[in-house]
């Protein structure tokens, strides 16, 4: 029996939230899927139990995905980051280079999208080979 992959996903619409954790807990009992709604609960999940993949929105109100895929990469440098966005990811290809984010997705996202680029970026992270963008 394979042990489950944990992924934290951070938005702070509820509604997106929903329908990620819905789409990727539908994929074979593989992964335990934790959600929260700003960058601090995501910090505090991050905090008492690692995750293999985090998942966050660029733009939420009390942090943005890049300050908080700056704290959680102070906390492991390996952690495996996707941002995901409804404002164009051309405008941050330089930050995720600088913070090794595996990948940046424009909003609206498509269930069969976010799959295999969350299955290529565990896979990814298992053999630390980052993505070439």
């Amino acid at each position: 029996m394979s042990v489950r992959k944990r992924i934290l996903i951070v938005d702070d619409d509820e509604r997106v939230l929903w329908v990620l954790h819905d789409a990727l807990v539908r994929v074979e009992d593989r992964y335990e899927v934790v959600t929260a709604r700003s960058g601090r609960e995501a910090l505090d999940e991050f905090g008492e139990q690692p995750f293999d993949l985090v998942i966050t929105d660029l733009r939420m109100p009390d942090m943005d995905g890049i300050e908080l895929t700056e704290a959680i990469k102070a906390l492991d440098s390996d952690a495996a980051v996707i941002w995901i966005t409804a404002y164009g990811s051309h405008e941050v290809r330089g930050e995720t280079v600088r913070l090794a984010v595996y990948d940046c997705l424009d909003k609206p996202l498509e269930i069969a999208e976010i799959r295999q680029v969350v299955r290529e970026a565990l896979e990814a992270a298992e053999g630390q080979k980052p993505k070439t963008t």
